[in-house]
């Protein structure tokens, strides 16, 4: 059967989903095991992950990229935030979302998807906004799975808000704080703004909900996944060796 170039167009595009994709959706000889640091206890496996296969990488822009303004920022418990109302195009599908519960842990995620060069917010709006539906279609989700985004300026934008569980860990969501740093860090490196500003985020939120250190995460400890990529983990492990200061 000839396949027309429309068809061929709407087959590309069903393949763009973002955010963490399934181990059955993944070829598991195509991609090494996940990397597990030396200072954290391996937990059991609990299920399929949510990270999307490696893409080829994306080279730089050799123009710098001009930031638009900052979009208003909005209170979200202790956290400062850029409001969901400023990116997400539909509410919260909320048959499909449950209640959060005693915050006990937080899980640290890259989005895995294709590098990340650009800043700027409405860049940034229309990328989250792509995760959102992609959640809701794919995993079936109520809303975006995280609670908490870092774009590569650094600013904090509001996911699924923090009263409601998320969707992010398999087996794992009840009582776990979302946060997902935006790129792909098995193709390349999170910002300086984007690190420190995770550093700060975690600081508040094991803080502000009295979670220890040990109860930090990233999604392959709890998954069998290689997010949040081998140069955000790294990362990851320095923050928790130095108390995340």
């Amino acid at each position: 059967m000839k396949v027309t170039r429309r068809q061929m167009v709407l087959a590309s595009m069903s393949m763009m989903l973002t955010g963490c994709q399934t181990d059955s959706q993944m070829s598991s000889a195509a991609r090494p095991g996940p990397i597990w640091p030396d200072d954290v206890t391996r937990p059991v496996p609990s299920g399929q992950s949510l990270v999307l296969p490696n893409q080829p990488a994306t080279p730089r822009p050799t123009t710098p990229v001009t930031p638009a303004p900052s979009a208003p920022a909005v209170a979200s418990g202790p956290v400062r935030a850029i409001s969901r109302a400023t990116w997400a195009k539909a509410d919260p599908i909320g048959s499909r979302i449950n209640k959060m519960g005693a915050i006990q842990m937080v899980t640290v995620h890259h989005e895995g998807w294709t590098p990340v060069w650009f800043e700027d917010t409405k860049s940034t709006a229309d990328r989250l906004d792509g995760i959102r539906r992609s959640h809701i279609d794919r995993l079936r989700a109520g809303d975006i799975g995280y609670h908490y985004v870092i774009d590569r300026g650094g600013r904090i934008w509001e996911g699924r808000n923090i009263a409601y569980q998320g969707a992010h860990v398999r087996e794992h969501n009840e009582n776990n704080v979302g946060i997902m740093v935006l790129g792909n860090f098995d193709q390349q490196q999170p910002s300086t703004a984007q690190v420190g500003t995770l550093r700060n985020l975690l600081a508040t939120v094991t803080k502000q909900y009295r979670i220890p250190t040990s109860k930090v995460y990233t999604h392959q400890e709890l998954n069998k996944t290689e997010c949040p990529g081998k140069v955000l983990q790294a990362h990851m492990t320095t923050l928790r060796r130095n108390g995340l200061s």
